[in-house]
């Protein structure tokens, strides 16, 4: 046999056997057939808001696996939703599509606002009770929305394409990721700067805790940290592995309630619950794929602590995930 296939034969091997390592969902369900642009979970796991490649966006109940909404912004068509979002309290979402944005009442799936954007959306994000929404646009800044009355409440320029937005329950905190490789902490009562970071590369994901007290941002292919919002202290340096010389990149992270564990995925099927006191990855799981003998991928698009010690995961091939 020769060396060269030799090799290949061991790099399989050990792939098949860090697939193998993590462990698998304890229950599926299909929340889209052909795939999804864009996702998001309630607080809880229980609610899921989806925009699907082939037929707009629909809002789920998890527990029972049921459809309950379609959402779409023009009658009669199917909405490309680039970006959605559930408020913390669970009453409201919002749909972003190119340049427009609606705020949905998910008790009774009527819409509440219509807005129109300055810019192409790249990330929206709810306060409690939908009150506020933050969005990241391609005009090099987030625009912090009042989407229950209208009209823009702070502007915050970035000077650059903004990829990526959070705001705490509250929504006296705001946090920034962009293509300059920065990340901004906002006050969004006054618009100013409280604490500015950079990474390695173009910021791929930006996360606060609920009650504003961390900030955890993640770079394309780059590093991953988590600071403190008060002091701006760096508390973690997340570790993000090496491939092909480098490193993986983490897409969408989210805090514990009591801000002891993260929640991270990324564009591969990878979950991982990390500890905030020690870095260490204390579980890892693996997204259902579509076809196991001929898996065509999977990137991490939603996640959520669920009530009863289970996680929740969306991943782009439209499965939803209960991990345990």
């Amino acid at each position: 046999m020769s060396k060269v296939l030799k090799f290949a034969l061991s790099l399989s091997v050990s792939f098949l056997l860090l697939a193998c390592s993590a462990e698998g969902p304890s229950k599926t369900a299909e929340l889209a057939t052909q795939g999804l642009y864009s996702a998001a979970l309630s607080s809880d796991g229980e609610s899921a808001l989806v925009g699907s490649i082939q037929h707009g966006g629909s809002y789920w109940n998890n527990k029972l696996t049921e459809r309950r909404f379609n959402w779409n912004h023009a009658q009669g068509e199917y909405t490309s939703l680039i970006s959605v979002d559930i408020d913390p309290s669970g009453r409201y979402a919002l749909t972003g599509s190119a340049r427009t944005m609606v705020l949905w009442n998910t008790s009774t799936g009527q819409s509440e606002g219509f807005w129109t954007t300055p810019g192409d959306i790249r990330s929206t994000k709810l306060t409690r009770n939908g009150d506020y929404a933050i969005v990241g646009l391609d005009d090099e800044t987030a625009r912090y929305f009042d989407v229950k009355n209208g009209g823009i409440k702070q502007t915050f320029r970035t000077g650059s394409i903004v990829r990526s937005v959070d705001v705490d329950d509250s929504g006296r905190l705001a946090i920034t990721g962009d293509d300059k490789y920065q990340v901004i902490l906002w006050d969004s009562e006054n618009g100013l700067i409280k604490h500015q970071w950079k990474l390695s590369n173009r910021i791929a994901a930006v996360t606060l805790s609920a009650d504003g007290r961390y900030a955890f941002a993640s770079a394309q292919l780059g590093n991953a940290k988590v600071w403190s919002t008060e002091t701006g202290e760096e508390l973690l340096d997340i570790a993000t592995g090496q491939l092909n010389s480098r490193k993986v990149t983490i897409s969408k992270a989210v805090f514990s309630v009591d801000n002891r564990y993260l929640l991270t995925g990324g564009i591969s099927p990878d979950v991982k619950l990390i500890s905030l006191a020690s870095g260490d990855v204390l579980k890892e799981w693996s997204l259902e794929l579509k076809d196991v003998l001929r898996p065509t991928g999977s990137s991490v698009l939603a996640l959520a602590f669920g009530t009863d010690a289970s996680y929740y995961a969306i991943g782009s091939n439209g499965k939803l995930n209960v991990f345990q």
